[in-house]
C-alpha cells in the first residue's frame, strides 16, 4: 500500500460520521495486542486550550530527554502531524504499513478511531517512555479513553461546545469530559475552570478516592513562545503536570520545563504570519476561544482595528462569537470554509456581521481580505474554524 493509498483509505472512513461508544476501539485494539496497555499516557481532555497543552507538554518532556509520543487533533497541515514522537511526524512508510495492518483485522472504525488505534500502535511499537493524548471530542465514550490507568488526566478550561453530543450545560459537558478519569491517576485542572465544570470533574475523582490538582496561583511560567494570556494558563498547568511526575519518580528538571514552554509553538493557534500585511492566524471556533482571540488582538494592536477574514461551521455559536469579533473589525470578509458536511455558507454567516462580504471561495476571499489590509495599512486576522485557518496557511505557502 502507498502512503496516498492509506491516506485515500483512512479520509475515506469520513463518511461514517462519528459515533460514540468505545467497543469498536477494544475490538480493535485487541486484534493488535492492546497497545494501549504498554503505554505510561498522558491523556488530556477540555473545550479550549488541549493542543496548547499537550504540545507545551510534549516539548518539556522531550527536553527533559525523554521519547515522547502525541497525539492531537484536529489535522491542521497534514495528518502524519497529529502523530509525533519527540516532534517527529510519523514517517509515510509507517503510515501505510500500520495502515495496512489495521485493514486486515476486518474491524469497521471510524476515521478518527482508525487514527487513534494506529497512533497508539505506533506509539507502543516504538516504546515511547510517554504518549500525550489529546482527546477528540467528549471524554467518558471518545475513542482516546481506552487507557486501564493514564498517568494524569489533564482538563482545560471547558465550555459550551458540540452541545448537541455532550449536553447543554457546561456541567454536563464536564460530566462527560470527566470520564477519562480512573483509578490512580492523577487529576488535574487548569487554573481557569470554570466552577461548575471543576464541582462535576470533582464527583467523578472523588468516586476513586482521588483529588483534584491545580496550579498555585503564585505558580511563575516562564517565557513562552506562543501567543496570548491564555497560554500562560495552558502553561501553569503544565508546570503542575511536570510537579506531578516529578512526585511519581521521573526526573524532570526545571530547566527542561523553562526549554520546553519556551520552544513550543503550534500552527493556526494565534501564528503571527509576519509581513505586509501582518496575519494573525487562529483556529478559535467558540466564544471562550474567540474572547482569547480578541484579548491577544487588542493586546498586539492596541490603537487600531483590523480586517477579519471569517468562516465557521453551523454547530457552532456563531452569534456569540461574531458578538465578540465584530467591535474589533473596520471590515469583515466571510468565506466558506472546507467542510462538506458543517460549514455555514459565507451568504448565511455575513448576515451576523453588518456591512460584511460574503466571498464563498476562500482562496478568493483571501486575497481580497489582504487587499483591504494592505491599502488599509491594517493588520489581518484569520479566525473562525481550525479548517478555515488550516486552509489559509496552505494557501499562504507556510
Amino acid at each position: 500500500m502507498t502512503t496516498q493509498q492509506a491516506l485515500h483509505y483512512i479520509h475515506g472512513l469520513h463518511s461514517r460520521g462519528i459515533r460514540p461508544g468505545l467497543e469498536r476501539m477494544h475490538t480493535a485494539l485487541a486484534t493488535v495486542g492492546h497497545p494501549e496497555r504498554r503505554l505510561r499516557v498522558i491523556h488530556i481532555a477540555g473545550t479550549n486550550g488541549k493542543g496548547s497543552t499537550a504540545e507545551m507538554l510534549r516539548c518539556v518532556l522531550t527536553a527533559g530527554g525523554y521519547r515522547v509520543g502525541a497525539y492531537t487533533s484536529p489535522t491542521v497541515t497534514t495528518l502524519q502531524d497529529t502523530i509525533t514522537i519527540n516532534g517527529q511526524p510519523i514517517s509515510d512508510c509507517e503510515l501505510a504499513v500500520l495502515t495496512d495492518r489495521l485493514i486486515a483485522t476486518g474491524t469497521e472504525l471510524t476515521e478518527f478511531e482508525f487514527v487513534t488505534v494506529l497512533a497508539l500502535l505506533w506509539f507502543a511499537e516504538q516504546q515511547v517512555d510517554f504518549a500525550v493524548v489529546e482527546c477528540g471530542l467528549g471524554g467518558r465514550e471518545d475513542a482516546t479513553n481506552v487507557f486501564p490507568a493514564p498517568l494524569c488526566a489533564v482538563f482545560t478550561p471547558i465550555s459550551l461546545d458540540h452541545t448537541k453530543l455532550l449536553g447543554d450545560s457546561v456541567a454536563a459537558i464536564a460530566t462527560q469530559k470527566a470520564g477519562i478519569i480512573k483509578p490512580s491517576c492523577a487529576v488535574i485542572c487548569s487554573p481557569e475552570q470554570p466552577p461548575e465544570a471543576l464541582a462535576a470533574i470533582q464527583v467523578e475523582a472523588t468516586k476513586y478516592g482521588l483529588t483534584v490538582r491545580r496550579p498555585a496561583d503564585m505558580c511563575k511560567v516562564p517565557l513562552l513562545a506562543m501567543h496570548g494570556e491564555h497560554q500562560q494558563q495552558n502553561a501553569r498547568t503544565v508546570c503542575e503536570i511536570a510537579a506531578v511526575l516529578r512526585e511519581r519518580g521521573y526526573a524532570l528538571p526545571e530547566q527542561a520545563v523553562t526549554t520546553g514552554l519556551a520552544t513550543a509553538a503550534l500552527p493556526c493557534r494565534q501564528e503571527l504570519v509576519t509581513g505586509t500585511p501582518p496575519i494573525l492566524l487562529d483556529g478559535a471556533h467558540n466564544p471562550d476561544g474567540i474572547a482569547a482571540l480578541v484579548s491577544t488582538v487588542r493586546e498586539q494592536w492596541p490603537d487600531t482595528s483590523v480586517i477579519l477574514l471569517t468562516g465557521m461551521l453551523a454547530d457552532k455559536n456563531v452569534a456569540a462569537c461574531a458578538e465578540l469579533l465584530a467591535p474589533i473589525a473596520v471590515k469583515v470578509i466571510c468565506c466558506t470554509p472546507d467542510h462538506p458536511d458543517r460549514a455555514m455558507s459565507a451568504t448565511e454567516l455575513a448576515t451576523h456581521y453588518p456591512g460584511a462580504i460574503a466571498c464563498a471561495d476562500v482562496s478568493t476571499a483571501l486575497e481580497q481580505a489582504k487587499r483591504l489590509a494592505i491599502n488599509k495599512n491594517l493588520p489581518l486576522v484569520v479566525a473562525g474554524s481550525f479548517y478555515l485557518a488550516a486552509e489559509v496557511r496552505r494557501l499562504l505557502r507556510i
